[in-house]
Formats: structure tokens, sequence, C-alpha cells
């Protein structure tokens, strides 16, 4: 059994926490500064999660931000981050405050997106590491998660297959090994490169695929249009894959 602190109480990082607690580990959800009004509707309503629309297992330990350090103290062995891209630099700022030791535990970022820095895009665990070694920790192991994977889907045990990234196979095989349930589905891959730049751009490309049913002529019947739409959606399909590889290259 593995300690499993998540930080963030949205969406993902509550939905997260499922999984993890079908495995029996230890699991812990620590909200940030902003989310103390939220964790106490959840509470006050028998674990109920407005945004995944059900109630989380009783075994599920939400804690407001307050309690995050004591937390963090307890040497966790596995720290998910749940937070928005945005929240990052939050996240440093509370690994530093409160951890004085150089050395973190594993990291599972379900962070999406991408940066910029110096003019230059930058992926979400490289921008993690990087406010990492400017605070003084060493041996930095941050693992990214591929999806699709929708929150409420997650949430619902509805079947899910991921990808745990990591230049280092055995953490994100380890990973696999905690983590798999008969609904999850984990794959593993040491091309962190190719999975986070996809995880953040798929969704551009989804909605591009879902514009092929709008390309036909104006004149053509509405009822053509729904069931002759799909040589257009494999053009465009086809043609994502391309712009994706060449943009995965490209970093």
């Amino acid at each position: 059994m593995a300690k499993i602190l998540i930080l963030g109480a949205g969406a993902m990082g509550s939905a997260f926490s499922v999984p993890s607690l079908e495995r029996q580990h230890e699991v812990i959800i620590a909200g940030t500064h902003l989310e103390d009004a939220f964790i106490d509707e959840i509470k006050n309503n028998n674990n109920f999660h407005p945004s995944l629309k059900l109630h989380l297992s009783e075994k599920t330990n939400i804690i407001k931000y307050m309690n995050l350090s004591k937390e963090l103290k307890k040497n966790p062995d596995l720290i998910v981050l749940g937070v928005n891209s945005k929240g990052i630099n939050w996240v440093v700022d509370q690994l530093s405050d409160i951890l004085n030791d150089s050395t973190l535990p594993p990291i599972l970022m379900l962070t999406k997106g991408l940066s910029i820095y110096e003019n230059k895009y930058e992926l979400l665990v490289d921008k993690l590491e990087r406010l990492l070694i400017s605070k003084g920790y060493k041996n930095i192991n941050i693992s990214a998660v591929g999806g699709p994977c929708l929150a409420i889907g997650l949430a619902n045990k509805v079947h899910t297959s991921v990808i745990f990234a990591n230049k280092n196979l055995e953490t994100v095989g380890w990973l696999k090994d905690i983590l798999t349930t008969d609904y999850y589905h984990p794959s593993i891959s040491n091309d962190i490169i190719g999975v986070e730049v996809c995880a953040a751009i798929k969704n551009i490309f989804s909605m591009v695929i879902g514009f092929s049913k709008g390309l036909y002529n104006e004149t053509v019947e509405d009822k053509l249009k729904e069931n002759n739409y799909l040589n257009t959606s494999a053009s465009l399909i086809s043609q994502s894959l391309c712009e994706m590889e060449l943009f995965v290259n490209f970093l």
C-alpha cells in the first residue's frame, strides 16, 4: 500500500482518487488555498463532488490547505498534481516552503498544457523541474499522464486507457503496477515529450475533426451531411497526426 497525496480537489485530482482507493492505497486530497469553501461544500453534502456529480468514497480523505504542511511532512510515496497549469508555481512554492530536504518523492502530473519560457515552448514537466531545481531540489523524478481521460468518466469507473511517461521506465512501471484496476488501464512510455505534447494539443485537433460535418456545401441536405461526413473526418484525422508529429519533432 502506498501513501498518495493529491494536490488539488478539482475534478481530475478527485477522480484520480477513485482507482487509487480501489487499489487500497492511503489517499489524501489536499485543496489549494482557493478551495476551502469548495471542500466545505463537499464535506457538508456527504462527499458529493459538484463537478463530478457523484459521491466520493467514504474512504476519501479531503483536507484543507491549512493541513497540507502536516501531510507533506509525513513523507508520501507519491505526490500527484491535480492543479491547473497556473497552479504549478504555487505547488513549487508550497513544496519549497514546507519540505527542507533536497529530495522529493516521485511526482505524477495530471496537469496538461504548454508554457512559454524565454520565448520558446516549454513542457509543463520541464517547467516544474526547472522551478524545483531553482529551489535547490535534486534527483527530481516527474512522470506525466496522457489521455484522453475525462474526469467524470474515470470517477464513474468507465474503462479508461492512459499513458504514464517518464524517461525512467522503472518509475512508470511502478506507477502502472500500483494503479492499474479493472477499468483504469495505464501503459508506459519513456517518450515524455511525445506524450506531453500530444496530450496538450490533441483537443485542438479533436475540435477540427468535429467540424467535418459542417464542411459540406450549403446546398447539401442535412441527412446527407449526417451520414456521409466520414471521408472528410478521416482526411482530417490523417492531417492531424501529421501535424502532431511535426510539433513533437519541433520540440
